[in-house]
């Protein structure tokens, strides 16, 4: 493999064991990443690269031509709502997806998001042809590994999370360790990413001095703006250290966090 088109692999990948890796794949409308593991270990973590390299001739199709043991895909895509598991009815899906705007060419797929919610959300005819070559099956909603991760780590009710993911914010709120809020908001610049917090922060009335926000996604190492701006508005703002996989330390734990999550997805891909 081109060593210039990845930030990491491992000293022990084997072109011949992968059979039995995981291949992660977080796709959107513009582009995609990809991580492989192997038994919870980080094997390799690939720089993003535009989508049309799903499908078109590429040194990307070395990787993607292995047979793995398992492939999930996750799907980000701003086109989704929530429905209590309590109300959620398999035969109301069409009319849940009325509010999405579904295109004759999109897909809608219906899925649990955690324990206790459901997540109705569509793909678009792009990101259903680049994954194609992929079970479709195995396709679930991107930030679902990242909301069962901070689950799975017992979440304050001080605490809100934020996941930067190219021009998307994805924002969550716990309470009692299960999920308060979940929403997604575009933005341009650090200071309506803020806005963008507060808000939510103030549809929930929660006290801004009191909270902790924990960040992970598209921040480069040494990128601080995000910090410096919500420090002065909220109590705390700080990198998020949470990790679902052993990955070495000198690599950017916040930014693989929502690829990497992705492996807690097997089973909400299967129900």
């Amino acid at each position: 493999m081109n060593d210039s088109l990845y930030h990491y692999i491992d000293p022990d990948f084997s072109h011949l064991q992968v059979s039995s890796y995981k291949l992660l794949l977080w796709v959107g409308e513009q582009g995609f990443s990809l991580a492989i593991i192997h038994r919870n270990k980080l094997m390799v973590w690939r720089k993003p690269a535009p989508l049309a390299e799903l499908t078109q001739p590429g040194e990307v199709q070395e990787v993607l031509n292995f047979t793995y043991h398992e492939v999930i895909t996750g799907i980000s895509s701003p086109y989704f709502t929530l429905v209590a598991q309590s109300l959620f009815n398999a035969s109301q899906v069409k009319d849940v997806a009325r509010y999405l705007d579904v295109a004759p060419t999109d897909k809608v797929y219906a899925q649990p998001l955690d324990a206790l919610n459901h997540v109705v959300f569509k793909v678009t005819e792009t990101i259903s042809q680049a994954i194609n070559r992929f079970d479709a099956k195995q396709a679930v909603f991107g930030p679902s590994g990242w909301i069962q991760a901070i689950e799975a780590n017992q979440p304050s009710v001080d605490e809100l999370y934020l996941n930067i993911n190219g021009d998307r914010v994805e924002i969550a709120h716990f309470k009692k360790g299960r999920l308060n809020l979940f929403n997604t908001f575009e933005f341009t610049h650090e200071e309506e990413l803020a806005y963008y917090a507060v808000f939510v922060c103030q549809q929930l009335k929660l006290d801004l001095r009191s909270l902790s926000v924990k960040l992970s996604g598209d921040i480069a190492p040494g990128d601080e703006r995000y910090q410096h701006l919500l420090q002065d508005i909220f109590g705390s703002a700080s990198l998020n250290s949470l990790a679902v996989t052993n990955v070495p330390d000198h690599l950017p734990q916040h930014q693989l966090l929502a690829l990497t999550a992705l492996s807690l997805c097997a089973s909400l891909a299967d129900a």
